[in-house]
């Protein structure tokens, strides 16, 4: 009986010993918004008139019938890269994420799909925004900030600058158990017309 409970320790202490090792390998990583594209706003394709400097409220007509109807869909894929610095391969079965913009939360979700990122590599996970940006864009000095980073014409008159925000939590998998990040890794990347590609 004493040798079960021992050889039973003995596992316990190594699987423990395990996790940490990963925990402090997700630790080591660094984690960077890359860029965005796809955009949809109110159902209608954005990327080119914001990679341009060329977006102008009046040519998304949705927008207007969105303040209206207190619906305005975005749609739009977020590319996060994860860079591993170490010597060891790390492998990320899951994370959840919460993306905000000022503060106020977008959208949240999980991304299932196993993610391998080798030493000295950096990996980049697209991640697909859906969400109702009404709540953002009904404030008027809001909507003006965010328009001037869509034109181009951020950093004049010594406008604020505004961050979006991800909150990621990687899982890995021991055994056939998930175990999830202590906690959320926040990224921020201030509003740029240069994220957008």
């Amino acid at each position: 009986m004493k040798r079960i409970v021992l050889i039973s320790f003995i596992a316990l202490f190594v699987s423990g010993c395990g996790v940490s090792r990963k925990i402090s390998l997700l630790e080591q990583c660094r984690y960077d918004i890359k860029s965005a594209d796809s955009v949809y706003v109110a159902g209608r394709d954005i990327t080119r008139q914001i990679k341009t400097g060329s977006f102008d409220l009046g040519s998304v007509p949705e927008l207007a019938i969105g303040l209206l109807r207190k619906d305005i869909p975005l749609r739009a894929r977020l590319n996060l890269g994860i860079s591993n610095p170490g010597s060891k391969p790390i492998e990320i079965n899951q994370f959840d994420y919460i993306i905000s913009f000022k503060g106020q939360e977008l959208v949240n979700g999980t991304t299932d799909r196993r993610i391998d990122i080798n030493p000295e590599e950096t990996t980049v996970v697209p991640i697909m925004i859906r969400a109702n940006i009404y709540s953002i864009l009904s404030d008027r000095n809001t909507r003006e900030e965010i328009f001037s980073y869509l034109r181009g014409t951020e950093g004049k008159d010594n406008v604020q600058k505004s961050l979006i925000s991800i909150k990621i939590r990687p899982s890995i998998r021991v055994g056939n158990k998930l175990i999830k990040y202590p906690g959320y890794i926040t990224i921020d990347k201030e509003l740029s017309s240069s994220m957008f590609k």
